[in-house]
């Protein structure tokens, strides 16, 4: 029996399409949980106490001109930061203060699977604040599994807001940690309050800050493990000290 031109054109469609989406199915399938994701983001940190680096900062802002800065930050276990500068600097919250060895505490995991991001396959993981108080709404991560590394960070804000943070590397001893941050971001067009987006380091605050622009922060000559007090880290304002 003849089977007619137009059916074995449906089935020939209809395999098409199966074999394709089986195709991309695999393809987005991640090989291991985003738990686990998460856990080898944090052990990349294991043995780090606490760290000192300086920061380089240049910035291309909408409506706010300001020169290039330096600054030094200071971290210690497990969420503690501290930034010093001789004058004025401008950083930003969100993606100087993501914390990497309490991930699994501060998020949950909504879906994992595979990307490509300039070329390379990474693990792209969405992410959900547990508390309500953290300013993020979403965190979509794009994790290199060749060393456990955060390439590329989407953190979806309040009011429309969005700041994209990519990263690169350097090998510090047997740890991988940030040698540059450039982070872009955007507000909604009605959005005012992007004062919050920044750390300002200064005597006085600024009252004009911009919704746009890219502020890049490179790291140089960490030192870990120097046993930093807590003294550096007390500030009954709340806000980073300049330094006399």
């Amino acid at each position: 029996m003849k089977i007619p031109f137009v059916s074995l054109h449906l089935v020939t469609l209809v395999a098409y399409v199966l074999l394709s989406r089986l195709g991309s199915f695999a393809q987005v399938l991640s090989p291991v949980s985003g738990e686990q994701v998460l856990k080898n983001i944090e052990d990349n940190f294991t043995g780090i106490k606490d760290y000192t680096v300086h920061l380089q900062v240049s910035a291309d802002l909408e409506r706010l001109k300001v020169p290039n800065m330096e600054a030094t930050m200071y971290f210690k276990q497990p969420d503690k930061i501290h930034f010093e500068t001789d004058g004025f600097a401008l950083l930003p919250r969100e993606g100087m203060a993501m914390t990497l060895g309490r991930l699994r505490s501060k998020y949950s995991v909504e879906s994992v699977k595979m990307e490509s991001l300039e070329g390379n396959t990474m693990i792209l993981l969405t992410l959900r604040p547990r508390a309500e108080s953290l300013k993020l709404q979403e965190l979509l991560l794009s994790v290199d599994s060749s060393r456990w590394t955060i390439a590329r960070a989407v953190m979806r804000l309040p009011e429309a807001r969005k700041m994209i943070a990519t990263f690169s590397y350097q090998r510090f001893e047997r740890w991988w940690l940030p040698a540059m941050l450039s982070v872009t971001f955007a507000a909604g067009p009605s959005d005012t309050s992007a004062l919050n987006l920044f750390e300002q380091i200064t005597p006085t605050r600024r009252p004009q800050l911009p919704r746009d622009g890219t502020v890049v922060v490179h790291y140089s000559d960490y030192k870990i493990n120097t046993g930093l007090g807590e003294e550096i880290f007390e500030d009954p304002t709340g806000d980073m000290k300049t330094r006399r």
